[in-house]
């Protein structure tokens, strides 16, 4: 079971695992524990506070399967025990605040946990952090002579991927707007847009509009010398002619 299946399950819910004291935070993270992380109940049974957790001899047991990780480094099913005594699973970072999965004095839900004291995580031993993704190209701004392409508003999943195919790697979504274009791969029933090395968005007419770039009109401006009789005269500055037309004039 994973993290987000686990919240998905319980979220709401009033949890009591061993019968005594309520539906406490212990209860909810026991059942993490051993219902998600797969862990032994043993490693949580008989803390007491569960801020004991984080020191001998109970920290042994929690050693024994966790690592304990920069609290500035978190990813989503983190543990995370505070010295005031209080346990919750991380669930992500608004850019402002962290949100966890708690439970006391709310059901089983995401919430603030600013519990004014310090805080330690915890990862399972094995459990990577998810492979970053790289940045997608950003958007553009609106130019009638560069090839572009429009995501469309309303459209939030268009994913962007590193080959001009569906089995290509998914590497991000692209966002409501503007992109240029450098080539496109007709395959799978789609016309792909390459936006950057590696990066292809399918076209679909309900998602995307296209611009193909318009020709701009070039003129050549010449240094005007003089207008008489209907007539201008221009400097067209050095230019190369026949020999025998030098001669003859």
């Amino acid at each position: 079971m994973t993290y987000t299946e686990f919240r998905d399950k319980y979220n709401g819910q009033w949890l009591d695992w061993d019968g005594a004291y309520g539906c406490q935070c212990w209860d909810l993270a026991q059942i993490y524990f051993t219902e998600c992380l797969e862990v032994p109940s043993w490693v949580l049974s008989g803390c007491g506070l569960v801020s004991n957790m984080l020191w001998q001899p109970k920290r042994s047991d929690l050693d024994a399967f966790f690592v304990e990780v920069d609290t500035n480094a978190m990813i989503e099913g983190d543990v995370c025990i505070w010295e005031e005594g209080h346990i919750a699973i991380f669930d992500h970072w608004d850019g402002y605040n962290c949100w966890y999965f708690s439970q006391n004095p709310n059901p089983s839900q995401i919430m603030l946990c600013n519990l004014g004291s310090t805080m330690h995580a915890f990862r399972l031993k094995g459990q990577e952090p998810p492979t970053p993704k790289p940045e997608v190209t950003p958007n553009v701004e609106k130019d009638e002579y560069k090839n572009q392409i429009e995501v469309k508003e309303g459209i939030t999943e268009l994913r962007v991927r590193t080959l001009p195919s569906l089995e290509g790697e998914a590497i991000g979504h692209a966002n409501v707007g503007y992109y240029d274009y450098y080539e496109i791969v007709d395959a799978e029933g789609y016309n792909w847009y390459r936006i950057a090395d590696n990066q292809w968005i399918a076209y679909n007419e309900e998602w995307e509009n296209v611009y193909p770039a318009k020709q701009k009109d070039e003129y050549v401006k010449f240094k005007v010398l003089d207008k008489k009789d209907g007539y201008v005269l221009i400097d067209l500055g050095k230019v190369l002619v026949n020999a025998e037309v030098v001669e003859s004039v």
